[in-house]
């Protein structure tokens, strides 16, 4: 991957008065490209969820709490968003009226939540080794998979669901056929999986890992397809003068919507944007507080949300700690679009 990115020193940011006790585990816009909700979810046990509309003066639509820490929130069709965490429980939450429903459960930490929009599913990924389908008109579950190991990163797209556990797997499944995957592969990267994100086509995804890694995955097992994947080097820091190179893991990946490029986040506080068919970074922003730990687009691409927590990785805690953050960027064409 070419690394010769347009460095950015005054974008046009906007930073949401969202002020978690704990850090942000995951943040998620609407799917309606007619919204620009975004929801946020944190170690703090809350879920937050604001209207963006106009970003330098949001709107906090709701706020709610689970029993313990929430680890993945997903917006789920007509005004719904699920939620889930240490409390096993995904919960249904209505944005506009705040009526809240249980859904269901696992018998271990909810760290995956995606939504079908074909299909019209929730889908919950758990440290149970397990992927559960929900119907939110039911509240049933209507189908389940053994994964055999925890999921640690997950993606929906095209009625199909893309699950990396804790062993290294990928796991396909076609959610109008779930009595076994379509594909279990093994991970490309030789480390533990950090973020997996469909291409908005479906055709294929990227995962990253802890070890400063990115690859590019084609879902279609022909010889011709597969000779195009890839695998990258990214969010590394090479010191000139002692040629140490420090390594950071990539801990978020979501796509542009329209342009289908892609946003990468890492540890080291910085977000890049990346052509995965030329095979080259278009951009890398400005250095952010502290760890980057989930990026989401809007609906229509013209903005990128960015969270940012410490997660206490380094071997000396800085004090003060870095607040958490979420900061919302009005994306300029050029810096997304390939060229």
């Amino acid at each position: 991957m070419i690394n010769n990115p347009h460095y950015v020193s005054t974008p046009n940011e906007f930073l949401l008065p969202h002020k978690a006790s704990s850090p942000i585990s995951k943040i998620q816009y609407t799917h309606d490209p007619d919204k620009k909700w975004l929801a946020i979810s944190s170690w703090d046990s809350t879920v937050r969820v604001f209207d963006l509309t106009s970003p330098n003066t949001p709107i906090e639509l709701r706020s709610y709490k689970h029993d313990r820490a929430v680890l993945a929130c997903s917006f789920a069709g007509n005004n719904k968003l699920v939620s889930g965490g240490l409390d096993r429980t995904v919960k249904s939450v209505d944005v506009t009226s705040g009526a809240e429903s249980k859904v269901g459960n696992h018998s271990d930490t909810i760290r995956c939540l995606e939504y079908s929009v074909e299909s019209d599913l929730v889908v919950s990924g758990s440290w149970d080794s397990s992927v559960k389908f929900w119907d939110l008109r039911t509240s049933q579950s209507v189908g389940i998979a053994d994964v055999g190991d925890k999921v640690y990163a997950m993606d929906v797209k095209k009625n199909r669901a893309v699950i990396g556990t804790k062993d290294r797997k990928v796991h396909v499944y076609d959610i109008r056929n779930l009595r076994q995957p379509e594909q279990v592969r093994d991970s490309p990267l030789k480390y533990q999986t950090r973020a997996i994100r469909c291409f908005p086509t479906g055709e294929a995804f990227v995962l990253s890992s802890i070890e400063g890694r990115v690859a590019v995955e084609y879902l279609d097992p022909n010889p011709d397809v597969q000779k195009d994947k890839y695998a990258f080097k990214c969010h590394r820091n090479k010191d000139e003068a002692s040629g140490i190179e420090q390594i950071y893991p990539v801990n978020a990946l979501t796509f542009h919507p329209i342009h289908r490029t892609f946003a990468s986040g890492g540890s080291d506080a910085l977000v890049n944007i990346w052509d995965p068919f030329n095979r080259k970074r278009l951009y890398q922003f400005h250095r952010f507080p502290t760890s980057i730990v989930s990026l989401s687009f809007s609906a229509d691409g013209s903005q990128l949300a960015i969270g940012s927590s410490y997660l206490y990785e380094l071997d000396a805690t800085p004090n003060p700690i870095p607040e958490n953050t979420v900061t919302v960027r009005r994306i300029i064409e050029t810096e997304t679009k390939v060229r």
